[in-house]
């Protein structure tokens, strides 16, 4: 049985809850909390010695969309820009990647909320921004699984440079063939950029955990 706090039961007999988000926007050079209520709440989240006030604004968003994994993909929100108040952060900075989470709250008869639950959190995808609105895409912090990396695994060093900073040799010799044993002749092994041991496991079976399963 899931235990409910007390006030809450008593509130939801009385039919006195009443619903509402919040929605923090962390950017690069200002934080923004708004609330789709139409009168300011504050609410101290856990972890934060102070209150967070969340100001009204308008704005939409639409159902969030789920892979067939049940992880949360990406949101889609729009929010008002009539009074042009967004514009600058938008346009000034680099948003992309800036934290979002989106909340739920009730407030009860006395209009205080009674805690919260994160619904979404994620980062800036994309946005487009106009003379009434900001149309933002949120992707789910999960989503990063699914993208592949740039830099391949190699036997042999991957800094292009000799002596650059990745390799940091200062020494006199004026080659190196990346190789791990011209590396072990320059005592610089330290930062070796290759995966010397790939060679040896090349079609060799590897299993997770202490017992072999096909």
């Amino acid at each position: 049985m899931r235990n409910i706090d007390a006030s809450i039961l008593a509130e939801l007999r009385a039919e006195t809850l009443r619903p509402f988000t919040l929605l923090t926007i962390e950017l690069p050079d200002y934080s923004f909390y708004f609330t789709d209520c139409d009168t300011p709440i504050g609410l101290t989240l856990s972890g934060d010695p102070s209150a967070t006030l969340w100001t009204p604004r308008g704005y939409s968003f639409d159902s969030i969309e789920y892979s067939v994994d049940g992880v949360v993909d990406q949101m889609a929100f729009r929010l008002d820009n009539r009074d042009d108040a967004l514009t600058v952060y938008f346009t000034g900075s680099v948003v992309q990647g800036s934290d979002v989470v989106l909340r739920q709250t009730v407030l009860d008869s006395s209009l205080d909320p009674l805690g919260s639950a994160i619904m979404f959190m994620g980062t800036i995808d994309g946005w487009e921004i106009d003379d009434e609105e900001v149309a933002i895409t949120v992707a789910s912090v999960m989503s990063r699984w699914s993208q592949r990396t740039l830099a391949l695994h190699s036997p042999s060093c991957r800094w292009k440079k000799f002596k650059g900073a990745e390799c940091g040799y200062a020494g006199s010799a004026s080659w190196c063939d990346r190789t791990y044993k011209r590396c072990q002749a320059l005592h610089n092994t330290d930062n070796f950029g290759g995966f010397r041991w790939l060679p040896s496991i090349v079609d060799k079976e590897i299993w997770w955990g202490r017992k072999r399963k096909v």
